[in-house]
């Protein structure tokens, strides 16, 4: 009896003696453990502890940014959003999550905010320290809504940047071929009987970011070859050509206008080549053309203004820059057009008003096209 007391005795002992776990209830030892539950691939650990202590402490950004981006791993994208909604409140300027959250409204369709948010992450990118994996893809996203929106030339150029990046991704390059052929839909919404015209077109443009010319411009001969009558096709290599040899560019332009007589960019680009050129009564019939046509086009008001500036109407250049300033009020570029418009019209001091202005929306726009 008594050796059977102290065996239970010694058991309780040694029970007393052993530590029981303890749910973790601080903040600093709920973000340690989620930290290391995390790294450890403890996802729905993870999860559980990170949502506790954003709950603990919610202005914790980067306990936001962890809710957020396992949610986004979990294709659970409203949760997602809603998780990075509240994180860059708390950091605007952090480029990762403005760049997540605009990936998940584009995958809820919400297509106006995640333009907004995407192009922010953009914008929060230094040229000279790009960003990884993650703001690569956000561009890309970003591009694909730059296109929707019919902002072609500014999706082209953004594709460039990310396709010297990423270099072999077949989904980026297909997707490539929509800006170069100017068409407003996202990938996937391209009808099946026009994937294949799209893919050598993508295959083109993504070659011209990151293959020599000789293969890039074997591509846009066979685009041509296969597809003569497609539109965009002539104008998407007479682009390639005004780059390379611009003096083979006006007849793949003229060809573009046999095949879409409303062409507005074909006839932008005669007419900024007939300027080049000294062809100066051509230049202008093709610019007066293609703004009336499109009238709220940016770049038929250019063309217009350049046109009539190579005339010596410095009046009229001014003019047309102007509308073309109305239409686009927050590009640098045409601020310094109308700089120099004014300093050739000896007007001095709207020259300083709009120097000033030039240099604040450069300083604004930053890495923006």
């Amino acid at each position: 009896m008594i050796r059977r007391m102290a065996v239970l005795l010694l058991l309780a002992t040694s029970a007393a003696g052993q530590s029981v776990p303890r749910t973790p209830q601080t903040f600093e030892e709920l973000s340690s453990m989620a930290r290391q539950a995390y790294e450890a691939d403890r996802t729905e650990e993870a999860f559980e502890l990170y949502s506790r202590a954003v709950k603990l402490r919610p202005g914790w950004s980067q306990g936001w940014w962890a809710v957020g981006m396992i949610e986004y791993q979990r294709d659970r994208y409203p949760e997602c959003r809603d998780a990075l909604t509240r994180m860059v409140k708390l950091d605007p300027s952090a480029a990762p999550g403005f760049a997540l959250l605009g990936l998940c409204e584009f995958r809820t369709k919400q297509y106006d905010a995640a333009f907004q948010h995407l192009k922010k992450a953009h914008m929060l990118v230094p040229i000279t320290q790009p960003g990884g994996p993650l703001l690569d893809i956000a561009d890309y996203h970003l591009a694909l809504l730059l296109n929707q929106q019919g902002a072609f030339e500014v999706a082209q150029e953004i594709l460039m940047r990310v396709a010297r990046k990423v270099h072999n991704n077949p989904e980026m390059m297909f997707a490539a071929g929509l800006p170069a052929l100017r068409m407003p839909i996202l990938p996937s919404d391209i009808p099946a009987n026009q994937r294949d015209i799209v893919t050598m077109a993508g295959k083109a443009f993504w070659d011209l970011a990151t293959q020599s010319p000789e293969e890039a411009e074997g591509d846009l001969r066979a685009l041509v070859l296969k597809y003569p009558k497609f539109p965009n096709v002539h104008y998407f290599y007479g682009t390639y050509l005004a780059a390379r040899y611009p003096e083979q560019c006006v007849p793949e332009f003229l060809q573009e206008l046999s095949i879409s007589p409303d062409s507005v960019p074909a006839r932008v680009q005669l007419s900024l080549r007939y300027v080049l050129e000294d062809k100066l009564d051509l230049a202008l019939k093709s610019a007066r053309e293609a703004v009336a046509l499109s009238p709220d086009s940016v770049g038929a008001q250019l063309a217009l203004a350049k046109a009539l500036r190579a005339q010596g109407d410095n009046q009229g250049a001014l003019a047309a820059f102007l509308a073309a300033e109305r239409l686009d009020p927050v590009s640098p570029a045409i601020r310094l057009y109308i700089v120099n418009a004014y300093r050739a019209l000896d007007r001095i001091e709207d020259m300083r008003r709009e120097t000033s202005e030039y240099e604040r929306l450069k300083a604004e726009q930053g890495t923006w096209p």
